[in-house]
């Protein structure tokens, strides 16, 4: 099971949270929180967050990937060892970057707050219109 998919709804979010400094990067973690609420929410309803740490629902393509019904190159994954090192290498570090990267708008505007101080009313609707395109890739 991996547990990256437990912290993909969450991690966002407390990244964000570490970067207030100002009126927009509160503004920006704010907004990054409603967005998280909601995928963790949707994540508990399907069962993703019962038991044990290794317990709950598992996205359904790790089981494709595990049966190797992909064909090609990923039939790979069918032996127990690169699908190892495929869980340490791009499961556990890469969508933790990922998810680093998904919240770089605040570090950038957390950098920024070193030059002014206030949230333009632009932000604003900027901030919106981001959370409203992550939530359409989501």
């Amino acid at each position: 099971f991996s547990q990256v998919d437990k912290l993909w709804s969450i991690v966002p979010a407390m990244y964000a949270w570490m970067c207030v400094t100002d009126t927009r990067t509160t503004l920006m973690a704010f907004l990054a929180t409603l967005w998280s609420v909601r995928l963790t929410y949707n994540f508990y309803r399907r069962g993703g967050y019962n038991g044990l740490p290794f317990g709950g629902e598992e996205d359904y393509r790790w089981e494709i990937l595990r049966r190797g019904t992909l064909g090609g190159w990923w039939t790979l994954l069918t032996n127990k060892f690169i699908l190892g090192v495929f869980n340490l290498v791009f499961i556990s570090l890469f969508q933790n970057l990922l998810l680093l990267y998904i919240a770089s708008p605040s570090v950038v505007a957390w950098s920024m707050a070193m030059k002014r101080t206030h949230c333009d009313n632009d932000e604003g609707v900027q901030n919106l219109s981001s959370l409203n395109a992550l939530d359409g890739i989501a």
